[in-house]
């Protein structure tokens, strides 16, 4: 999951010189294996970001975030820290592509869309009313 929050950052770091809101595809490969680690797509508005993957999905609403993993059936809640930013490089490319080197790691973003509306706060947000008896959850705030 560690390696999971470096994608989420990584995202919230091309915000910084860029779009204010935008949606991408995003690939996470282990530079060293060349394994894809994650790869799906994602949604930033400001402090705000949400992510999509086969195996996890993470909202975050800038102060909170929810992390959501369908094997386990468990929802995490906890406090959105992302003090780690100021480590990150982000090298830019044309054509809606952006590549980030962090730890062993290239995220690469893809079909990067601006958003011209903004979308609404409950798009950042889970509710864990609407999981069923059987989901683990777990709130650290």
């Amino acid at each position: 999951m560690k390696r999971f929050f470096f994608l989420v950052a990584i995202l919230l770091c091309t915000v910084s010189g860029a779009q204010e809101r935008f949606s991408c595809r995003f690939k996470m490969v282990e530079r060293e294996s060349g394994k894809t680690i994650a790869e799906g797509k994602g949604y930033v508005q400001g402090d705000c970001y949400r992510l999509e993957t086969e195996w996890m999905q993470v909202w975050c609403n800038g102060k909170d975030r929810w992390i959501w993993s369908s094997s386990s059936e468990e929802l995490v809640i906890e406090p959105n820290d992302v003090s780690f930013l100021k480590d990150i490089d982000v090298t830019r490319q044309t054509g809606g592509k952006a590549v980030i080197d962090y730890e062993g790691y290239t995220i690469t973003l893809t079909d990067i869309q601006e958003k011209a509306e903004p979308w609404s706060g409950t798009f950042f947000i889970i509710d864990p009313e609407l999981f069923g008896d059987n989901t683990i959850i777990t709130d650290l705030r």
